[in-house]
């Protein structure tokens, strides 16, 4: 059994994978509120994949149901992560499996300090979903998720090679450097978006010169953790790619709601004064995504 916190696209998205392919799972709803919601409409998902629209019914709860969990895909956004799970502490057995789905970095160390007796795994995810209505979910983008333990030594959980083709994993004993490319490339382009509410491909344009400079700085923070990555490339890689997108955080502005700044391009900025590093581009990059939230009546941190 599969439990999933957090009903937002990327929980919904494992949950509708995970019910297709027939492994029992259960989507944990904020409050009772937001599970009379799901079960008035009896509890349906409407998912389109790409290919086909597909009428899901999903098992939801809420925190307060008493059943145990053994492995819990969290699924929520960084900032509301560790009260969330900190909200399961009663069911969660003894050496059961978190699967932090978190943008960032922060929040998985956070847990892993407060639930010392969980195996703790962080899953980097490049798929992209979103969803017109509370119970509608277009699976905008097939990607892949990279899965390996915060601990080192932690061995991946039994049921990673049963989950379906649909959602194409592959298991890295070694998931910091992931995370910290992930993190980096975030950094490069989400504030941008947020700064001149933009698509992605508009961002070398309208970022010009400012765009280089704070690559060259985030290469020079990714150096001081031990990570090699030819990060332009990457960027530029991923901004092609989803040249039409909007990213995860020009998407929170547009909902109104708290972006995940302080976990990617903050953690950046407090890393590099850590090692002692100048990065005037990302600090200006910082001070100006915080503004811009600011105008928006949002929180900057």
């Amino acid at each position: 059994m599969l439990h999933i916190l957090g009903a937002g696209s990327l929980g919904l998205l494992w949950a509708a994978r995970l019910q297709q392919a027939g492994i029992d799972c259960r989507l944990i709803v904020r409050n009772e509120s937001q599970l009379r919601q799901w079960n008035s409409n009896g509890n349906r998902l409407v998912f389109d994949d790409g290919t086909a629209k597909h009428t899901l019914s999903l098992a939801t709860e809420t925190p307060d149901t008493p059943a145990p969990i053994e492995n819990l895909i969290v699924a929520t956004k960084a900032h509301a992560a560790l009260a969330a799970v900190e909200s399961l502490r009663p069911r969660l057995q003894p050496g059961a499996a978190l699967f932090l789905l978190q943008n960032g970095l922060g929040s998985q160390q956070a847990i892993a300090d407060a639930f010392a007796d969980c195996r703790i795994y962080c899953v980097s995810v490049t798929d992209g979903a979103w969803r017109p209505s509370e119970h509608e979910l277009i699976w905008a983008g097939r990607g892949h998720n990279t899965v390996g333990p915060l601990r080192p030594g932690t061995a991946p959980p039994d049921w990673l090679n049963d989950l379906p083709s649909s959602i194409s994993t592959t298991w890295q004993h070694d998931i910091l450097p992931v995370l910290w490319r992930k993190l980096a490339v975030n950094c490069a382009i989400n504030p941008f978006t947020l700064i001149y509410d933009c698509r992605n491909g508009e961002v070398p344009e309208r970022a010009g010169d400012w765009l280089g400079q704070c690559i060259t700085e985030l290469q020079q923070v990714l150096a001081t953790q031990g990570v090699d990555a030819n990060l332009a490339e990457q960027v530029h890689a991923v901004i092609l790619a989803t040249a039409n997108n909007s990213s995860s955080t020009r998407q929170d502005l547009h909902a109104r709601r708290r972006t995940e700044l302080s976990y990617f391009l903050g953690y950046a900025c407090r890393t590099a004064q850590s090692a002692g590093l100048s990065t005037p581009a990302l600090d200006r990059l910082l001070l100006s995504a915080q503004d811009a939230l600011r105008r928006h009546q949002l929180p900057a941190d």
